[in-house]
């Protein structure tokens, strides 16, 4: 399994922007894709989603070669599954965000495709394709299909800025649940029971940006407090970040649950109890609340 991952945060001269971006095709060797992609074996236990060279019938390659995040590399989908990815874009609250890849669907018509994102941490999920109006989503180059085949490579490049400068009590008249510093995309495809069996999804050349407007004095704030990461359950905080008795720990899972808390001391280490997976944790802190994105791997 490859990838390329790249996380650039670069400031302005005049200190009012901070800006993060991520590119993923796949292809270094290092296996640290699991910062940002997640694939859900918990849940879906039979999952198909692999990273890989694609070596199928219709899915021969990737878009740019060897590897993609495909429904199996080398078997066509079987019956009655359900497989999940997750995709996690850390930021900053009121950001400007987009999120662009490039796609083949090979699928018959009891199959389902569908990707969805969270603002507020996997409370409420919206289907871009179904809701862009809603949240006034904006397609570059005009709104992709996920419910039929295609005849080669599509691109999906959504751009969500309106939706991501939305706040409680703003001017915007549409929901907008964008209340984290974390967009998390669930990938979810569902076979049927049809006999005639196709490729599935392939997704390649991932790109998203995320940046937000802050002060030189918050740099801070949207930089990691945690470390390592990804983690064996085990985390410690930055020496900046000291704690005290008045401050909190709280973890939550992808589904907005939380699932731990804890007041930390100093240095001393932070064990979680956790399953592998991939968890928000914020820390809550006499200067403010700081939230993190941790992929547990034991």
């Amino acid at each position: 399994m490859k990838f390329l991952y790249t996380l650039l945060l670069s400031l302005t001269s005049f200190g009012a922007f901070a800006q993060y971006s991520i590119y993923q095709n796949f292809e270094t060797p290092n296996d640290d894709f699991r910062t940002n992609f997640y694939i859900d074996t918990v849940n879906c236990s039979n999952n198909l989603w692999q990273i890989g060279r694609p070596q199928k019938a219709f899915f021969d390659s990737a878009y740019s070669y060897p590897n993609a995040i495909v429904t199996d590399t080398l078997n066509q989908y079987p019956v009655n599954d359900t497989s999940i990815f997750y995709l996690t874009m850390a930021g900053s609250y009121h950001a400007l965000l987009s999120l662009s890849f490039y796609f083949k669907l090979d699928i018959d018509t009891l199959a389902t495709a569908k990707m969805e994102l969270s603002g507020d941490g996997g409370l409420n999920w919206i289907n871009p394709i179904t809701e862009d109006t809603t949240f006034m989503f904006y397609w570059v180059g005009g709104k992709p299909r996920f419910d039929t085949s295609t005849t080669g490579w599509r691109k999906f490049d959504l751009n969500m800025d309106t939706w991501s400068q939305s706040y409680p009590g703003s001017h915007f008249s549409f929901p907008h649940y964008r209340t984290s510093d974390t967009i998390i995309y669930r990938f979810t495809f569902i076979t049927g029971d049809s006999l005639v069996h196709h490729d599935g999804w392939i997704m390649d050349n991932f790109r998203g940006l995320n940046t937000a407007r802050v002060g030189m004095d918050k740099v801070e704030e949207i930089s990691s407090v945690i470390f390592p990461n990804p983690s064996n359950g085990t985390i410690f905080l930055r020496p900046n970040f000291r704690g005290t008795a008045e401050d909190r720990i709280v973890v939550y899972d992808m589904h907005g649950q939380q699932v731990y808390e804890a007041v930390p001391f100093g240095s001393l280490p932070i064990n979680l109890p956790l399953s592998d997976g991939v968890y928000t944790v914020k820390y809550i802190g006499v200067s403010g609340v700081t939230t993190n994105r941790v992929v547990i791997i034991k």
